[in-house]
């Protein structure tokens, strides 16, 4: 009885740990750093790319505003040329910008809300980020 009952652990290890690398080897892959902006009102919006360069994708996450986005994790689509960068996704089937920067100082836009909140590019609040962890967290929430 003593054998099966460490079979069975031993199983049930093994099993758990193939698991993990399955669980690893799924993980899209994302920039090695989070980029952070911070303004009016206390509003921080955390952004992160997701998955090749060219799939011009990011991981958004506002927080610290009174909206049904706040601390939500979302997949954005991302344009950038030669004077911006938006930030896009789709609210009752439109396209609608959420994030516009300019040389580091943005616009951030919530769906409802008559005027944006203005954001600049906060360097000490984006080495606070883990791209790894921010992640693991999007991930979850799906």
């Amino acid at each position: 009885m003593m054998i099966f009952a460490r079979s069975t652990a031993l199983l049930a290890m093994l099993l758990a740990l193939a698991s993990g690398f399955v669980q690893a080897e799924e993980r899209p892959e994302v920039a090695p750093r989070v980029v952070a902006f911070s303004g009016e009102q206390g509003v921080k919006v955390w952004t992160l790319r997701i998955g090749a360069r060219s799939e011009n994708r990011a991981l958004v996450q506002v927080e610290g505003v009174d909206h049904d986005w706040d601390m939500r994790i979302q997949r954005m689509d991302v344009e950038k040329n030669a004077e911006d960068t938006r930030y896009s996704t789709q609210v009752d089937g439109n396209k609608f910008v959420v994030l516009l920067v300019r040389n580091g100082w943005g616009e951030l836009y919530l769906p409802g809300e008559a005027k944006p909140l203005m954001v600049g590019y906060d360097n000490s609040l984006s080495e606070q980020g883990n791209a790894q962890a921010f992640l693991t967290d999007y991930l979850q929430s799906q």
